[in-house]
């Protein structure tokens, strides 16, 4: 009963987290000075009649309550309408941008989910070793280094420098893949994905050996070792079991990341020209596409919330404690 209760509590929280979000995304975007279509009549390119009819095309000239209903219906019913500025469903922009940002970012972070939690481990089970030192200096660098930073400098000894991998895009300009395997396990599509990868794992790498290395050391001296050195088990197999009893923490923190994964990195698709979800918001902001930014953030927002409340559910199955002293 008491599980069924935090469950109740945690999910009434994650729903109320996302009408919040959906209504400042609402607010900030009526509040700027003008609308999308306000240039077009400055630059003669339409005249106040026709932008009056868009206008009306588009829902804009209805009270700001009727439009803020609409616009609730229509998010948590998925259908995101058309571009202002491509005059395409909106689905079809944001659907092929976050799957270039999946593609990107969960290898990254899987991989260094692993890589990093294992020599996290191992750090901490051989405190004040050169190794224990090398990592924590080496991903702290990168850590506190801002990740477009990385990816410039990728991008100048690399690119620039060494010419060994393309600077920009996903792809040559004059490819044309057609179907996922054609578009994402080409020999084209690797070059242009190592450098964005590496820059990636370098960024998050930090995390996850440090929560593995704290983790560890919390527990090397913990009775249960103990009782397993007494059986004469190995320093391997000691480490395996500290490591093992060290995943909680990693668990979570991994769903958490997960769901700031459809975030995208913004900067990183930016210096690299991902194509991806967050070059996609930046390119509808500065173009004031209210449908797109909308859809946008509001999956950025959704995915955030809904994978917090996965971590939560996890947390509390994982370890009673929580749930009990949460309830």
């Amino acid at each position: 009963m008491s599980f069924r209760r935090f469950l109740i509590k945690r999910t009434a929280i994650a729903a109320i987290l996302t009408l919040v979000a959906v209504s400042v995304i609402f607010a900030t975007l009526r509040m700027l000075p003008s609308d999308p279509f306000s240039g077009l009549v400055a630059s003669g390119a339409l005249t106040p009649s026709q932008v009056e009819e868009l206008r009306a095309l588009y829902g804009l000239d209805e009270p700001i309550w009727v439009q803020y209903l609409k616009y609730i219906q229509n998010l948590f019913t998925f259908q995101f309408g058309l571009s202002l500025t491509q005059q395409r469903p909106v689905s079809e922009i944001i659907g092929p941008a976050l799957l270039n940002t999946m593609v990107l970012l969960l290898p990254a972070l899987i991989t260094t989910a692993i890589v990093s939690s294992l020599a996290g481990m191992y750090a901490g089970w051989n405190r004040g070793s050169w190794f224990e030192q090398f990592s924590i200096i080496t991903t702290t660098f990168f850590r506190a280094t801002p990740i477009f930073v990385t990816g410039i400098f990728l991008l100048i000894i690399f690119s620039y420098g060494l010419g060994w991998f393309p600077a920009f895009g996903m792809r040559s300009p004059m490819a044309n893949p057609e179907g996922l395997a054609a578009t994402y396990f080409s020999l084209d599509f690797l070059k242009h994905y190592i450098l964005p990868f590496t820059a990636t794992v370098l960024f998050y790498s930090g995390d996850f050996l440090m929560l593995a290395r704290n983790s560890v050391v919390e527990r090397k001296g913990s009775e249960f070792l103990k009782l397993h050195r007494a059986k004469g088990l190995s320093e391997m197999e000691q480490l395996g079991r500290a490591g093992r009893n060290s995943m909680l923490p990693l668990v979570t923190y991994f769903a958490l990341r997960t769901g700031m994964l459809f975030q995208g990195v913004i900067t990183l698709e930016v210096v690299f020209a991902w194509p991806g979800i967050g070059r996609a918001l930046v390119q509808a902001i500065l173009n004031q596409d209210y449908p797109t930014v909308q859809a946008a953030v509001f999956i950025m927002a959704l995915a955030v919330i809904v994978m917090n409340l996965t971590a939560d559910i996890a947390y509390a199955r994982l370890d009673p404690t929580v749930e009990a002293g949460d309830v």
